[in-house]
């Protein structure tokens, strides 16, 4: 049962290290998403300003 009990903590400790991971990496992703979504919208919106300034 100890080997068993054993083998069990570590799985579910690289079970935990490996969620945390994906956790923080799948934040960063987000975040970096929606900063260039952020930037597009900025571009765009600019873009159409100095157009207006044309017409």
């Amino acid at each position: 049962m100890k080997v068993i009990d054993d083998s069990l903590g570590s799985i579910e400790k690289e079970y935990a290290a490996t969620k945390a991971k994906l956790e923080k990496d799948l934040k960063e992703l987000k975040a970096e998403y929606e900063h260039k979504l952020e930037q597009m919208a900025k571009d765009k919106e600019e873009k159409w300003a100095r157009d207006r300034k044309t017409f």
